[in-house]
């Protein structure tokens, strides 16, 4: 009797098994299953608090576990915590839900941190993880949603979240509940580092995982620098020493998703994916912060996939813990630099809004002989090893030189609202007043063929007027770029920006050939007092 007791009790505290090693890794996670797991794991040690994100259009809630010691539950603990020196990171998994992996990996992972596997990490750092970001794409299983993908063969949700709408294309507009969740986190608990898991399903490759950080060239170059060439090569050297396992930047061979599907790849062009800000890891740089893009790879096993992702971000939760000073530091120097330059803009000091892909040198890329079968490219099975030209850095084709704030006039309340989501101080206009602006002139704007994520994009180009004097009415709003995301208030209301409000349809009432742009920069600082509208 005393051992079935005893086997009992232990019973009651084993660790919950996630649905992917339950299963034999057969099936994933549905929403419950992880809401199980995540309130299991909440009551499990007292260095977890569980919060939420928010909820979802069909009223899901977003559940986040967060690790830290003393613990943290809320940003006013964060802030106390960053204080004490520590660093804040969040991971989130399932953005797209046919990409199962992070989702699986994070929920051992936030199990394996209870279980106290990382003491040092606790003590340097307060971990948020959210392993279901798009829980309502969660539950839209099917077999047939991830086509190619390997497993997991009782199936999985659906890429776009309950709207149909893609979650990692919603960066720059916040629309979706999710979005506007995630982002207030972001502007609440400011996280130094995010870390955003995918599984690719692009070309063949060898590598388990691929990786990809800031890099569109308006943010810091000190961030992505980083990022680039210290985190990335000691996470990878890390993860593979773990697993024995190939990883490198993410990319695909040329014209992966463009090129006719019996047309033979060439294997000549290693190529990431746009700058845009409307992806996660790139826009986390736009707020001069540093972003983990992690793509396991669709083609390998779905156990190997789970593994890898979740060996991957403990690589990286190692690399950025051990290096937590210097990148606080690193962060603290490209506020400054963006505040400074705000206050004062000097000549020269330009922002880039739009840009083009250039290689940063030659790479060995290993991959498979391919042969089309069925009008299909399919690997063979042999090895192969090629030399490509590694398309994966940006350089600018438009800039503008940075002004020291805008006007905002009062018909532009929709706008003021898409800032304030971003958490930008926008400042209310009790008084008509006079500045020095700066307005647009429209020349040309043009419409995309389609819509895309409810939206048909557009491009607008405008040319700056002359320095004036302008009356800037009651009622209107001013932001200023002397503050910490000032950068990114000028990627998002300049016109010419590649992925601004401009591109998201906010401007079209004004887009007439010809037209005066209702946005006016302001070229030096205000002498008054203005009441805050944003946080």
């Amino acid at each position: 009797m005393l051992e079935l007791i005893a086997s009992c009790v232990m019973c009651l505290v084993e660790p919950p098994l996630t649905v992917a090693e339950s299963s034999g890794w057969k099936a994933t996670s549905r929403y419950e299953d992880v809401v199980k797991m995540v309130d299991a794991l909440a009551s499990a040690t007292a260095n977890v608090r569980r919060i939420s994100l928010g909820k979802t259009s069909e009223g899901r809630d977003i559940p986040v576990l967060v690790y830290a010691d003393p613990p943290v539950a809320t940003a006013q603990d964060a802030a106390n915590a960053k204080e004490a020196g520590k660093l804040v990171v969040l991971a989130i998994g399932n953005i797209h839900a046919g990409e199962v992996d992070g989702k699986e990996a994070l929920l051992m992972l936030a199990r394996s941190i209870g279980d106290g596997e990382h003491p040092d990490w606790l003590k340097k750092a307060v971990i948020a993880i959210a392993p279901i970001y798009n829980a309502d794409g969660n539950e839209r299983f099917s077999k047939t949603s991830r086509p190619g993908q390997v497993g997991p063969e009782e199936g999985q949700g659906q890429r776009e979240n309950g709207q149909g709408f893609d979650l990692n294309r919603d960066f720059i507009k916040v629309e979706c509940p999710e979005t506007q969740g995630l982002v207030r986190f972001m502007a609440e608990w400011d996280p130094h580092l995010f870390i955003d898991t995918h599984t690719t399903d692009g070309s063949f490759h060898q590598y388990h995982m691929t990786y990809c950080g800031p890099k569109a060239p308006p943010g810091s170059a000190l961030v992505a620098e980083f990022t680039r060439t210290q985190l990335f090569p000691e996470v990878s050297h890390r993860f593979g020493l773990a697993t024995g396992w190939k990883s490198f930047f993410y990319g695909n061979f040329e014209d992966e998703f463009e090129r006719a599907p019996e047309t033979p790849r060439s294997h000549t062009r290693w190529e990431t994916f746009p700058a845009e800000g409307r992806y996660g890891t790139t826009y986390v740089g736009l707020r001069n912060r540093m972003s983990v893009l992690t793509e396991s790879y669709s083609y390998a096993s779905y156990k190997d996939r789970v593994i890898a992702t979740n060996e991957f971000v403990k690589a990286v939760l190692d690399v950025a813990t051990g290096d937590k000073d210097q990148i606080r530091e690193i962060l603290r120097v490209a506020d400054e630099q963006t505040i400074r330059a705000g206050e004062s803009p000097r000549d020269g000091d330009t922002v880039a809004l739009r840009t083009k892909m250039v290689s940063s040198g030659t790479v060995t890329i290993p991959g498979f002989v391919e042969r089309i079968e069925n009008g299909r490219s399919i690997p063979t099975g042999e090895r192969a090893q090629f030399v490509c030209e590694h398309f994966d850095r940006f350089e600018s084709t438009l800039s503008v030189p940075r002004p020291w704030g805008y006007y905002l006039p009062k018909e532009c309340d929709a706008i003021k609202d898409v800032l304030v989501r971003h958490g930008i101080a926008v400042e209310s206009v009790d008084t008509d007043f006079d500045a020095a602006t700066q307005g647009y002139v429209i020349s040309s704007s043009k419409q995309a063929s389609r819509r895309f994520q409810g939206h048909v994009l557009v491009t607008i180009d405008a040319s700056i007027e002359q320095t004036k004097t302008a009356k800037c009415s009651a009622g209107g709003w001013v932001v200023k770029t002397g503050q910490r995301l000032g950068t990114l208030v000028v990627y998002l209301l300049e016109p010419g920006s590649e992925d601004g409000v401009g591109t998201w349809n906010y401007y079209d009432p004004w887009l007439k050939d010809g037209a005066k742009f209702p946005v006016l920069r302001i070229a030096t600082a205000l002498e008054r007092k203005k009441n805050a509208d944003g946080p």
